[in-house]
């Protein structure tokens, strides 16, 4: 594969790979609406509080989202012709995250 040339190509690139990454997210839609009936149940019988279901959802999507965001990044990274090394690659690597993060919420 020719990487793309000049900064639009390369903006291009990215535009459609983080909204790709946005798309694959919204399947997270389907399991929020199943656990929504017990959410309220147990939130209306103050079994526990909005905030920790919030943090324990955080905590248990971590480790896929890092995972796929890492795997997201190490295919498109080099393909799309982005520089910066190290540095630059977390930068990526951590929006890419971020994105993901958003999708998923």
């Amino acid at each position: 594969m020719i990487p793309p040339r000049g900064a639009q190509g390369r903006l291009g690139c990215l535009a459609i790979s983080i909204s790709t990454s946005c798309f694959t997210c919204t399947t997270e839609t389907v399991e929020f609406i199943k656990e929504r009936f017990i959410f309220v149940r147990e939130t209306a019988y103050n079994a526990y509080r909005r905030s920790s279901y919030v943090l324990v959802r955080s905590f248990i999507s971590i480790p896929a989202l890092t995972v796929l965001s890492l795997s997201f990044c190490l295919i498109t990274f080099w393909a799309i012709g982005l520089s910066g090394g190290f540095s630059g690659f977390l930068f990526y690597f951590l929006a890419a995250c971020g994105t993901f993060w958003a999708g998923v919420k």
